[in-house]
């Protein structure tokens, strides 16, 4: 299942460009998220690990790109985890992959809440505003959410005319995936976060979802004890090692 969930998380959030290397695949989005500018270790690879990691990294360089490799236990070759480490690379973060079964969740009313089923530009700026992203990538932002053909829910949650939290659902068949959950600084920890997450897997089930995946820091603890609260499970965790370049 974790190649399968990986293959599902690679398809909600694309990437601008994709190259496949015996068996690693390359994504390359003007250096906006690790997500889709790293190379993901999901098939069996044939060749020299180190000739292959060297190539990546020249793609990743010419392009002003950190080279950023995306970990799991089962990446392929085995020991590629010890052999990035020895060249330098360090590891940037680490996220705790999380599901649970939403066939039994009530579907209760949408309150307060917009949802939109094709690019906003609104919502875009909210998402960037609220996650202090800089405004000057929002053209790769809106380039990469144009590669998205699968259904998708763009959630806007208002108070007083005013976004004050945003998310993302994406599904492909009995999958709905959750991404991008924020809240405005001066609302978190309110319980907005349990709505807009509960509205998203509300959406998916109408799609025909029954499981729902997401995506936390695991140093971020009062996602994962919302997330936890709510029903969510770790599946498995991955984890990005970077070599600096810039």
């Amino acid at each position: 299942m974790v190649r399968h969930f990986e293959e599902l998380s690679n398809n909600a959030w694309p990437s601008l460009q994709t190259m496949h290397y015996d068996g690693w695949i390359l994504r390359f989005a003007n250096g906006v998220t690790k997500r889709s500018n790293s190379v993901s270790l999901l098939y069996p690879s044939t060749l020299d690990p180190d000739e292959k990691i060297s190539g990546c990294e020249s793609l990743y360089v010419s392009r002003n790109i950190n080279p950023c490799f995306k970990i799991t236990e089962f990446s392929e070759p085995a020991g590629m985890d010890q052999r990035l480490a020895s060249r330098g690379y360090f590891i940037h973060s680490e996220i705790s992959f999380q599901t649970m079964d939403i066939r039994n969740i009530a579907p209760g009313p949408i309150s307060e809440i917009r949802i939109d089923v094709e690019l906003n530009p609104r919502w875009m700026d909210d998402f960037i505003r609220m996650n202090e992203f800089d405004p000057t990538r929002k053209s790769t932002y809106i380039a990469i959410m144009k590669q998205l053909f699968l259904p998708k829910c763009l959630i806007s949650l208002s108070r007083n005319q005013k976004t004050i939290g945003v998310g993302l659902g994406v599904v492909e068949g009995r999958f709905i995936g959750l991404f991008d959950i924020v809240v405005d600084k001066a609302y978190r920890n309110t319980g907005l976060g349990y709505l807009i997450v509960e509205n998203i897997m509300r959406w998916g089930r109408k799609q025909g979802a029954s499981m729902a995946y997401l995506q936390v820091l695991t140093d971020n603890s009062p996602a994962i004890r919302l997330y936890e609260k709510m029903g969510f499970k770790e599946a498995y965790r991955y984890w990005y090692r970077m070599k600096t370049i810039n």
